[in-house]
């Protein structure tokens, strides 16, 4: 029997990340064809990441990054690429993840007559200021199967007049990934606070970076911890521009694995990352969010994470942050993400369905 064909389509690092389990059993069932939409054009946020986590090479490279391309020129080229690599193709599916600018080729796709699958579907931060929360309701009202992870998002897309018959519930494609990786990267220490900032509602905001920056240097001298600050080029550039320092350690960009070490030996992680509020609890580490809104709210319900108002004062920030921390427990609540069998229940799904 003629194996269906899909397509996948990802562009950044959270992507390969989240697809790689999804990637083998996709290959192994079905006619996979793995598109690199070349957002990520940086090797520390893009190749690296295939080696590590063993992810085969793409098959085709879109090459729509690139430096000084902005958003609707990646949109117009991913627009363009996609629908003419894709009449070769002639898939019977094409899969996204995520929020990224890759996720919005299903516009031009669907009006093509592809089926379009979403995989992170529902998700929601109600922050229409986000780049990603614009393109993540686009790829879900485009898309005829929502693999969401869990209940409540299922329910923002009813909300939405989302078809029920299109939603599934399948739990969270990180938990597979952190868990299998985890264990080979050491056992769990305390040795520094894990800063991941590169946010455009934080980096863009001189006032923000300075008080995110005060913030840290208090809960350095708090808890004697060296802050170790992962280098984004573009976060870097706006501090650059604000005339703001860091009297940190500057981290570059890792690997997975190497990250995953740093995240596992981290005393906490400050992070405005959606993943930091899914993949370090897994870990067993505490993450502090600053940020006004998020996506992810059960990270926090579920005491996986806190978020901080950087309009407080930097000294009542260090107190809830050192409570939140103290009382991490070593086995923290991540029955939300799900039973780390997600990418069997999606590839399930779609051989009963396509």
């Amino acid at each position: 029997m003629v194996k269906k064909r899909i397509v996948t389509i990802s562009g950044i690092r959270p992507d390969f990340i989240r697809m790689s389990e999804i990637f083998t059993l996709l290959d192994r069932e079905f006619d996979h064809i793995l598109i690199h939409s070349g957002q990520h054009v940086d090797k520390n946020l893009s190749d690296v990441f295939f080696k590590g986590l063993k992810i085969r090479e793409p098959d085709y490279n879109l090459e729509i990054g690139g430096s000084g391309k902005e958003h609707y020129h990646q949109l117009a080229e991913i627009s363009v690429k996609s629908v003419e690599l894709l009449r070769e193709l002639k898939p019977d599916l094409v899969m996204f993840l995520g929020d990224s600018n890759s996720v919005l080729a299903s516009i031009p796709l669907k009006k093509e007559g592809y089926k379009i699958a979403h995989i992170e579907a529902g998700m929601r931060s109600y922050d229409d200021r986000m780049l990603e929360e614009q393109n993540r309701k686009v790829c879900d009202h485009m898309s005829d199967f929502l693999f969401v992870y869990h209940e409540r998002y299922k329910e923002f897309a009813l909300k939405e007049g989302i078809s029920r018959d299109k939603i599934f519930v399948v739990g969270n494609t990180i938990v597979e990934v952190a868990k299998k990786w985890g264990a080979t990267v050491g056992d769990r220490a305390s040795k520094h606070i894990l800063v991941d900032i590169h946010r455009p509602e934080n980096f863009k905001d001189k006032t923000r970076m300075a008080k995110i920056i005060e913030f840290l240097e208090d809960l350095k001298a708090e808890t004697e911890k060296k802050v170790l600050w992962l280098d984004f080029p573009r976060t870097r550039s706006f501090l650059e521009q604000f005339g703001l320092k860091l009297p940190f350690e500057i981290l570059p960009l890792q690997g997975y694995l190497e990250f995953l070490k740093f995240q596992k030996q981290s005393y906490c992680i400050v992070s405005d990352s959606g993943t930091a509020q899914e993949e370090p609890p897994i870990l067993g580490v505490p993450v502090i969010v600053p940020r006004d809104f998020t996506e992810r709210w059960e990270s926090v319900e579920a005491g996986n994470s806190i978020m901080i108002d950087l309009k407080k004062g930097a000294s009542d920030l260090v107190n809830e942050a050192v409570n939140f921390v103290r009382a991490f427990p070593n086995e923290p609540d991540i029955k939300w993400l799900g039973d780390g069998k997600t990418a069997e229940k999606i590839v399930q799904i779609l051989k009963e369905k396509l």
